[in-house]
C-alpha cells in the first residue's frame, strides 16, 4: 500500500510541492511516513492511520517525517486510542520536535507509544 497526497504552493518566487507519502513497512505491520503532514496531506494520513487501527495496530515509522501540524499527532493519538488491547499502536524513530509535542500535549501517551532505540520520550 502507498498513499500519496501533494500541494503545489508559493515560497521565495519558487514553486514548492508539499508531499506525504505513507509505504508498508516490509518487516512488520506497519507503516512509514515520509514528507509532510499538513492540512493539503492530512487526508492522506487519517486514511493510512484508520487502516492500521482496523489491522489491529502496528507501527508507525516516523524517521522520515519532515514536519507534522498539531492535528496530525492529533490524529495519531485518536488512532492510539481506538487499538483494542492487547494490540498497540507504537511509534518509531520520532523526530526531536514530535517527542516535544506529544509530551507536552499527549504525556502519557507519549510514554506508551514511543518505542524507538531506547532514547527517552
Amino acid at each position: 500500500m502507498e498513499y500519496a497526497a501533494s500541494t503545489g504552493g508559493q515560497g521565495h518566487g519558487q514553486p514548492v510541492e508539499a508531499e506525504l507519502r505513507i509505504l508498508d513497512l516490509p518487516t512488520s505491520n506497519g507503516i512509514m511516513v515520509l514528507g509532510t503532514i499538513d492540512p493539503a496531506t492530512r487526508a492522506s494520513w487519517e486514511t493510512s492511520l484508520n487502516l492500521l487501527v482496523n489491522k489491529g495496530g502496528g507501527t508507525v515509522d516516523l524517521s522520515r517525517l519532515s514536519f507534522t501540524d498539531v492535528r496530525g499527532m492529533s490524529a495519531l493519538i485518536d488512532a492510539a486510542r481506538r487499538v483494542q488491547p492487547p494490540r498497540s499502536l507504537t511509534i518509531r524513530h520520532p523526530p526531536g520536535t514530535v517527542r516535544k509535542v506529544l509530551r507536552l500535549f499527549w504525556p502519557e501517551e507519549a510514554a506508551q507509544l514511543i518505542t524507538d532505540d531506547g532514547r527517552p520520550t
